[in-house]
């Protein structure tokens, strides 16, 4: 599943942008918000509430460890309203 960032019209959500289209995996997704946000840090309209809604499969084995949500990255999630869900989804990838 891409993250897919998706503005908040009330009672649902709008399809906004699709990043890492067809990618399971939790950190290119973060790297390719991240990418996003920095490359287009005035591409939403900060009057509405958006979603970065990352859609990933946990890695078999995995006993720790993943991607960092850095201050910057939070800083431009603030800046442009977002906040960010993490849907897990297991045996997709």
């Amino acid at each position: 599943m891409p993250c897919i960032i998706r503005k908040d019209i009330g009672e649902r959500y709008e399809n906004h942008v699709e990043l890492a289209a067809d990618e399971w995996a939790l950190t290119p997704q973060v790297e390719a918000l991240d990418a996003w946000l920095r490359a287009n840090p005035n591409g939403l309209d900060p009057a509405f509430r958006w979603v970065a809604d990352i859609g990933f499969t946990p890695r078999i084995n995995a006993l720790g460890g993943g991607p960092v949500i850095s201050r910057e990255l939070m800083e431009r999630c603030l800046n442009a309203n977002v906040e960010i869900f993490l849907s897990e989804y297991a045996g997709q990838s």
